[in-house]
């Protein structure tokens, strides 16, 4: 397990957050983040034993389930699948990121079996669909890759619309479009592992960036900006459009998450590892592995990870991308430039606040001097959009 120090500036209190790979603890404004490292093999999405939710998934499948090892984690428990956008190699993900508890104990794992079955079309069907794969419980996969579904061809029917839904369905109830700075009564943004006063995220030119940058003991640091004690939502549709960092070591992300007593609810739209081994990155031009898959991942409780998948993609940081989700009473679809990639049949009722960040480690690696720093590198999001049903 390796250690490494947060820091919460202004929060006075003891809290305790294990999501999968993730561990925090804040103690008097001051925080420890444990990562989970070992005793595995790479490309599981988390890496804390879990139990198995009693859940099922499906998902688009064109190719037979294959076992991958675990990054950097301990072996998990749970339903996984591996979805292909475009000719890239695949990708694992995990949890990540910050809040406050107290601990939870471990759960009892079980195991699930999962099957394949075709999705629904989401998208214009100039595309061919992306290809999923289901595995049975705490197995990685391997998918062939299609064809990338472009922003173009995705179903957006109207400025303020889920892409790819009937607008008639939702309620828009949150939207940020960063054509101001972030504004306080939206975003908390003091969540950050350094003493300094060094700001590693901006409003510039309508986006929201957050990029790598080392503090003053040179050490690259996490950054968290959420919306915990600002706004929170149970079920509706939740979508982003970003692009994604690369380099080694940097982990974007974009989840939803709460905390009540000793529970953890979670569900991760979006994490990448563009540092990751193959299929997660792949070495760009200019030797600078970039993220050619992302995660969605669901935990009904920090230690309980109902099921995940792998969305094999093109190079998320040459362009915009739309991440959503679709979160029902029993059941979540996640999207992909407005098609569907990832169905979970699961219940979860809690409702959770928005969390946007860029961590490193984990399935990523370690940064070193080849991680581009600065905001010429940025985790950088056009908007945050949420809608309740009607």
């Amino acid at each position: 397990m390796s250690i490494e120090t947060v820091f919460f500036d202004g929060k006075i209190s003891m809290a305790h957050l294990t999501q999968g790979r993730k561990t925090l603890l804040a103690f008097a404004g001051m925080s420890v983040l444990l990562t989970a490292c070992g005793g595995g093999s790479s490309g599981d999405a988390g890496s804390t034993p879990a139990q198995g939710a009693q859940s099922s998934t499906s998902a688009t499948s064109l190719v037979q389930s294959s076992t991958a090892a675990v990054p950097s984690a301990a072996p998990t428990e749970s339903t996984a699948s591996t979805v292909s956008t475009a000719p890239a190699a695949s990708t694992d993900t995990s949890t990540a990121n910050a809040a406050s508890a107290t601990p939870a104990a471990p759960a009892a794992s079980t195991t699930q079996e999962t099957q394949t079955t075709q999705p629904t079309q989401a998208t214009a069907a100039s595309a061919p669909a992306p290809t999923t794969t289901a595995a049975a419980a705490g197995n990685t996969t391997n998918t062939s890759a299609g064809t990338s579904q472009q922003l173009a061809d995705a179903v957006v029917t109207g400025p303020d619309s889920p892409t790819g839904q009937n607008p008639d369905n939702f309620t828009l109830t949150f939207k940020d479009e960063f054509d101001t700075d972030l504004d306080s009564k939206r975003w908390r943004t003091d969540r950050t592992d350094t003493w300094s006063s060094i700001k590693n995220y901006a409003v510039e030119n309508g986006t929201l960036k957050i990029w790598p940058q080392r503090g003053n003991d040179g050490a690259f640091f996490n950054r968290t900006i959420d919306t915990e004690g600002r706004f929170t939502q149970q079920y509706g549709y939740f979508e982003i459009e970003a692009k994604l960092p690369k380099g080694k070591g940097a982990w974007p992300a974009f989840w939803l998450f709460n905390q009540f007593g000793e529970r953890r609810p979670e569900i991760d739209i979006m994490e990448a590892y563009p540092g990751g081994l193959e299929p997660w990155s792949r070495m760009g031009a200019d030797g600078v592995p970039v993220a050619t898959m992302y995660a969605p991942v669901a935990w009904t409780d920090s230690t309980s990870r109902a099921g995940y998948a792998k969305v094999e993609t093109p190079d998320l940081s040459a362009d915009f991308h739309r991440y959503g989700l679709k979160w029902e009473p029993n059941r979540q679809t996640f999207y992909f430039d407005g098609r569907e990639v990832f169905t979970l049949d699961v219940s979860m009722s809690d409702p959770m606040y928005i969390i946007l960040d860029l961590w490193f480690g984990s399935a990523s690696g370690t940064p070193d001097d080849s991680t581009p720093t600065g905001p010429g590198n940025s985790y950088e999001i056009k908007y945050v959009k949420a809608w309740q049903f009607k």
